[in-house]
């Protein structure tokens, strides 16, 4: 009787899906200031990295075990024009993602990315946070917190990663043109993206 229960037990147990050797996915955070531009083109190049990974070989040593997902936030989204809030994304990001493959989901003619502001609950839930420009976000973040009943040092705050990658300025002092700034500034992310993915 007891063989007979124990046959049934591992003939049940062999019927259950195999475990998955992968870890619970983590997030990434990108922040900007409209979730517009820089912070929007990282998480749609992170998660094509993420899932270009996850297309390997479950033996292959550049597989990562744990799967990261990546999302953005802006800071001030009222500093968007109405322009840039009827596009939805950069026109210089959607160009540099088609130039590297990057599947971007759209909303007929339009990407389906919507600037979306920070909440508190963004950065509590995010494993790692990525803010794009020290000078800009640092002070913004420090305020942030602040209106949202932080006072002195914030232990959320001291997990952000502060990259120094500049937005595009239109300026007559500035020699370089929008589409020259972006480039620039897209090269950097891109370089920041793929330096971080490989880290994890």
């Amino acid at each position: 009787m007891q063989s007979l229960a124990a046959f049934i037990l591992l003939m049940g147990l062999a019927a259950l899906p195999a475990r998955s050797a992968d870890a619970p996915a983590r997030k990434v955070l990108f922040i900007c200031t409209g979730n517009f531009f820089r912070s929007a083109f990282a998480e749609h190049y992170f998660n094509f990295l993420a899932t270009q990974n996850r297309r390997l070989e479950p033996g292959d040593p550049r597989r990562k075990r744990v799967v990261w997902v990546a999302e953005s936030r802006g800071l001030d989204l009222a500093q968007l024009s109405p322009t840039q809030r009827a596009a939805r994304m950069s026109a210089f990001a959607v160009e540099r993602l088609k130039q590297l493959k990057v599947p971007l989901p759209m909303a007929g003619t339009l990407p389906a990315h919507t600037p979306t502001v920070l909440t508190v609950s963004d950065l509590e839930k995010s494993d790692r946070v990525i803010a794009l420009h020290d000078p800009t976000h640092r002070p913004m973040l420090r305020r942030f917190m602040e209106r949202h009943g932080a006072r002195g040092p914030d232990p959320l705050l001291d997990r952000v990663i502060y990259w120094n990658i500049q937005d595009v300025i239109r300026s007559p002092v500035i020699p370089l043109t929008p589409a020259q700034q972006a480039a620039r500034a897209l090269d950097e992310v891109q370089r920041a993206v793929e330096q971080l993915f490989a880290s994890l």
